[in-house]
């Protein structure tokens, strides 16, 4: 994934085929069901609603370590459905975390569903960048924090070096390729989303090719600027076709249909997997960079839980759960320097502590890029929705 924050429920369930997640869990439905509320917390249990990207396969680790075990229900990863599930199925008085898409803070926030974050009880969080600890994507005004980032990753696009005349990674190559290339004409697929437009922008922002302020938050008439040069590119050939699934980037890979398209990071990794002779793209101009976040809801201050909540929270930015995710996902944690740590003091196998490294590595060069952080929630919805469609229906 990477990520897909959509108004329609998209699952990302695909990419987690074979990772083994326990099929009870992946079979929950995407718009959960209301059942009784429960007036206390579980004994030993967190419950937590969130992407299915954050999950692990075992738990066992995290239960050994904590003395609490996990009940972790999936959620698609659209936003849509994750604000559904907390403002009107009142998800708060269900779960104990919230682990979504970094944007949605704000309107959660200011309708009173969120309890803000207590930094003091995190016994990792000194060591986060400061880049990461000051981010909008996480804090309100007065320095009030309202998530915790537990996975991040910078996306960018699948190519075919040998088809599109560029060099492998790690060599950067230009969104050129995507956007307005000769080479790739007729050649390229393009996320159906709206995020089509911020990756766009980033481009036409870096090129200085279009008046843009920030590519992950677009006012409307940048939406606009944006959309009209997709159509002008559109109108000259450039794209083959739109993708929504995960298995839809994977198999435009595998089958060779196209030289290059956007995609998340594990499509890649599958249709390499599979046979396809497939890079994923460090780019010159920069990354959508994304980050997946724990929400405590409001409702666990009457519960009395929050002792075994910010318990789970120190988990997750300690250096099991970042060795586990960057081996399972290729993603890292805000503390992805313990789980290289972690990696050797337990003894791991050299081949998987070299996996821990390189993620590190990787994410460490592709986050230091001056473009962009994703919003996740961007404050125009009706514009991308509009000029998106205006795009694909030109």
């Amino acid at each position: 994934m990477t990520r897909i924050t959509r108004l329609q429920n998209i699952s990302r369930r695909e990419i987690l085929k074979g990772t083994g997640i326990a099929a009870t869990a992946l079979a929950a439905p995407a718009i959960l069901t209301r059942p009784v509320r429960r007036a206390a917390a579980a004994e030993n249990v967190i419950r937590i609603m969130g992407v299915t990207t954050v999950a692990l396969p075992d738990w066992s680790e995290f239960e050994k370590d904590t003395g609490l075990k996990v009940e972790f229900t999936p959620i698609d990863d659209a936003i849509g459905t994750f604000l559904h599930e907390v403002e009107a199925n009142d998800a708060g008085e269900r779960y104990d975390l919230f682990a979504a898409f970094s944007g949605p803070w704000k309107g959660l926030a200011g309708k009173d569903l969120l309890l803000q974050v207590d930094s003091s009880r995190l016994s990792n969080w000194g060591g986060v960048s400061q880049e990461v600890r000051t981010s909008p994507l996480i804090m309100g005004g007065e320095g009030a924090l309202w998530s915790v980032p537990l996975v991040m990753n910078a996306d960018s696009f699948a190519y075919f070096p040998s088809l599109v005349g560029a060099p492998p990674a790690p060599e950067p190559v230009s969104w050129s390729l995507i956007f307005d290339s000769d080479k790739t004409k007729g050649m390229i697929a393009l996320d159906d989303s709206f995020f089509t437009l911020q990756h766009c922008a980033a481009y036409l922002k870096f090129n200085k090719l279009a008046e843009i302020g920030n590519p992950g938050n677009l006012s409307s008439s940048e939406c606009e600027t944006v959309a009209n040069f997709l159509i002008e590119r559109k109108k000259a050939g450039q794209f083959r076709t739109l993708w929504v699934t995960y298995d839809e980037q994977v198999s435009l890979l595998v089958n060779g249909e196209v030289a290059a398209e956007t995609a998340w990071e594990p499509a890649a990794m599958e249709a390499r997997n599979q046979g396809a002779a497939v890079e994923y793209a460090w780019t010159i101009e920069g990354y959508d960079k994304w980050m997946i976040n724990a929400f405590i809801p409001k409702q666990a201050e009457q519960r009395g839980n929050l002792d075994q909540i910010y318990t789970a929270l120190n988990w997750f930015l300690g250096g099991a759960y970042a060795a586990n995710i960057a081996k399972l996902r290729g993603y890292v944690t805000p503390r992805s320097d313990l789980g290289v740590a972690y990696g050797k003091s337990a003894g791991l196998p050299a081949a998987d502590v070299a996996l821990i490294e390189d993620t590190v590595s990787k994410l460490q060069k592709k986050f230091s890029h001056e473009l962009f952080w994703n919003s996740g929630w961007p404050d125009d919805i009706p514009a991308y929705e509009r000029e998106m469609s205006r795009f694909k229906n030109a």
